[in-house]
């Protein structure tokens, strides 16, 4: 079936419960994982501010790299900490781009997986309706299966689970 799963985080409490489901899946068929993270560019380099001398500076790219790596690392330990228990192996990669679905499908495509696994729940208000979700990207743009993992409402956060739809008005 799949030998090669990836799965994207971003550290959310909905992208780490579906990174979950995506180990059991994968120790299910005997796959292994790999696990990425993708943050946004460091866009403080872009800006001249030599003139302002802020207290707090704008981060180096270097030290936004850190940063990165940092956050990847902590983002995903949990999922690295399943696996191990599942016996399962997982590779852990972090990027930095401000394309995150383009680059969970070049991961998964460099890195051999023929299955991508990842939550349903992405960008929220106007930018998701201007945008779409990273989740609807990558399905858009994937050459390999992408599998959608929904979150339960009674899994959702409290805030979450209260959102009212409104109703539906035909058009005249």
């Amino acid at each position: 079936m799949f030998k090669k799963i990836l799965i994207p985080t971003d550290g959310s409490a909905l992208a780490t419960q579906a990174a979950m489901e995506g180990i059991e899946l994968a120790k299910k068929v005997g796959a292994e994982v790999v696990c990425i993270f993708v943050a946004g560019e460091n866009q403080a380099a872009v800006f001249d501010f030599a003139h302002a001398k802020p207290d707090n500076h704008w981060p180096t790219n270097a030290e936004y790299e850190r940063a990165v790596k940092g956050a990847a690392r902590e983002f995903m330990t949990p999922v690295r900490e399943a696996a191990a228990a599942a016996g399962i192996k997982l590779t852990e990669q972090a990027y930095i781009s401000n394309s995150p679905a383009l680059y969970i499908v070049s991961a998964a495509e460099k890195n051999g997986c023929d299955l991508i696994y990842m939550a349903s729940r992405g960008r929220a208000g106007w930018e998701k309706m201007l945008l779409g979700s990273v989740a609807s990207q990558v399905v858009t743009a994937s050459p390999i299966p992408v599998l959608i993992y929904k979150v339960k409402k009674e899994q959702l956060p409290p805030k979450a689970q209260q959102v009212v739809y409104p109703d539906l008005i035909p058009m005249v």
